[in-house]
């Protein structure tokens, strides 16, 4: 995707991993993504290789360590289950020691694969929401919230979280909520593509789930025109020998979404540097 010479200084960003395993990086390394978000594993493992990633050749790492999921919704795979101002500021608390970078939490379920417009149960509420963002900043912390469908990002974006993953089912309305209260908005295209085409679906769906990305793209394209910050994000799962391969896949999206190659650049690079609050030095 990206031709040696143009990106020769280059330092790409990933906004959207999940760091299962110690080696998961080698892979990032060989696409030569220069910085990675983990949004959380339930063994943490990124936390410990955050404080590493200063070594030749290691890329930067910010950590959310685990991800917090409303008790009984969806979360469970990722994240630890909290319910309360109590539970919330226990957990926090145990992040913030923990050494994380960033909290995550679950503003919604998922996009269904079965049921078309459907999102599947789970999520914090506009209350929930509230506190954890109170709570957060009280640790000197933000939050990255998975949120889908318009309801959730816009109480997500209120709340006042840095920004929005995955952001399915986005609408202007929603968009010019994350405008006004400077929300980023990670994609993450290729994650419902992938997940897609590893499930096995009726023609119908396959029909609605591509219609659903060109959908997504257009929301891209009008967020960009607004002024939201967007970043590049994978949400690939790490080790993935394919890691490669996703990356651009989620630059290309951005092309067909319309955007020139300098505006993507700004993007994978730049913007996404910004939202991780990274200041690259000179000899990296």
């Amino acid at each position: 995707m990206h031709d040696q010479d143009a990106v020769h200084n280059a330092r790409f960003v990933d906004t959207h991993v999940h760091i299962r395993v110690n080696n998961g990086l080698e892979a990032v390394i060989a696409a030569g993504v220069a910085a990675v978000r983990d949004a959380g594993t339930k063994n943490a493992v990124s936390l410990g290789l955050g404080r590493l990633d200063e070594r030749q050749g290691m890329p930067t790492i910010r950590s959310a360590g685990w991800a917090l999921y409303k008790k009984g919704g969806y979360g469970s795979s990722f994240g630890i289950p909290v319910e309360g101002r109590d539970e919330i500021l226990k957990e926090i608390g145990r992040l913030k020691t923990a050494g994380a970078d960033i909290i995550k939490v679950v503003a919604s379920g998922m996009v269904s694969l079965k049921t078309r417009g459907a999102i599947t149960p789970g999520g914090f509420n506009r209350e929930d929401l509230h506190v954890l963002v109170q709570v957060a900043r009280s640790e000197g912390l933000k939050i990255m919230a998975h949120a889908n469908g318009e309801q959730a990002i816009i109480a997500s974006a209120e709340s006042g979280v840095r920004s929005i993953e995955h952001g399915f089912f986005m609408t202007k309305k929603a968009l010019d909520v994350l405008v006004r209260h400077e929300t980023y908005w990670t994609p993450t295209v290729g994650a419902l593509a992938r997940a897609a085409n590893a499930a096995r679906m009726p023609d119908e769906m396959v029909d609605y789930i591509n219609s659903l990305i060109d959908s997504h793209l257009e929301m891209i394209q009008y967020a960009h025109h607004i002024g939201v910050g967007l970043t590049i994000g994978t949400d690939c799962v790490l080790p993935d020998p394919r890691y490669r391969e996703a990356y651009n896949a989620e630059l290309a999206y951005f092309l067909k979404a319309g955007f020139t190659h300098q505006n993507l650049m700004k993007i994978a690079c730049d913007s996404g540097a910004r939202l991780l609050e990274i200041t690259w030095s000179r000899d990296k």
